[in-house]
């Protein structure tokens, strides 16, 4: 085989991945975890079942490799803010403490949005997430833990980061590694409180507003955590200024999420000026 006919080969294989993952998303989408069969993903790409086990082994390796997609996916937005927040933190000189509060409000206010950013990858993890079921085998699963530990880093980093700068007051006995993984389970549980099984006519928007609670819970956990009040505030208003000017990645073209925050006794316009560069 000729090393174009090889390079091709090696596309097309590419691109059936691909299609044969996009349709087990789709299918979980519409069907939920449970109607995922190999039998339904090579009937929605038009395809031999026999086919599918070319790529996956089993069902187990198909949500794997599904989980592994997703939370790269994750990874490479968090990534491409981050290089976006840290240019607009750089132009603007902001003091450490201030700096390192706006990248924890600034990813905590991706991870919440990431249902409309990634609506499909972060509806596949949610849904494996609240699954009691056991899915996938002990191997399968060690594929996706590193990577899974890779996105928990992220923040573990940034807690580690503000708490030698002394933004937050971190005890001893209370690790950045537990701490990130309350941070992201809280988000995650607060979020899936807008799935709250009740009648329309009977629930309360703003109550189950399970963004607008994942926002709130995370600037709860930044204040119990020792976050000054004042800079905390200098923070929030600065991520929404990124949001605002488009100037946050991940968040661009969304819908701003509104949140009333409690806010410290500096009046935001000073803040502005103090913290904000055009």
């Amino acid at each position: 085989m000729t090393e174009a006919a090889q390079g091709r080969r090696e596309r097309n294989r590419v691109a059936r991945n691909h299609d044969l993952l996009l349709a087990a998303t789709e299918i979980i989408a519409t069907e939920g975890v449970e109607g995922l069969t190999m039998t339904a993903v090579a009937e929605s790409v038009g395809c031999a079942v026999g086919t599918i086990y070319t790529y996956f082994d089993s069902k187990s390796g198909l949500l794997s490799a599904l989980q592994l997609a997703a939370i790269q996916t994750l990874i490479d937005t968090f990534t491409t803010s981050a290089e976006s927040w840290e240019r607009a933190i750089s132009k603007a000189d902001l003091d450490p403490v201030t700096a390192a509060l706006v990248r924890l409000v600034a990813i905590g206010q991706i991870l919440v949005a990431a249902g409309d950013i990634h609506e499909r990858e972060f509806d596949l993890l949610q849904k494996l997430i609240s699954t009691p079921a056991d899915l996938t085998t002990d191997s399968d699963r060690q594929e996706v833990i590193p990577l899974a530990l890779e996105l928990l880093d992220t923040v573990r980093v940034f807690i580690d980061h503000a708490t030698s700068v002394g933004a937050l007051s971190l005890p001893s006995s209370d690790s950045s590694v537990s701490r990130a993984i309350r941070w992201a389970g809280g988000i995650n549980g607060a979020l899936l409180v807008s799935n709250v099984g009740i009648e329309a006519n009977r629930k309360n928007p703003p109550l189950f507003d399970g963004q607008a609670l994942a926002l709130s819970l995370a600037q709860d956990l930044l204040r119990s955590w020792g976050a000054p009040l004042p800079d905390l505030d200098a923070a929030n208003l600065f991520v929404d200024h990124l949001i605002a000017t488009d100037q946050l990645v991940a968040l661009r073209s969304q819908s701003l999420i509104d949140l009333t925050r409690t806010t410290g006794s500096q009046p935001p316009s000073t803040i502005l000026t103090d913290y904000l560069c055009d």
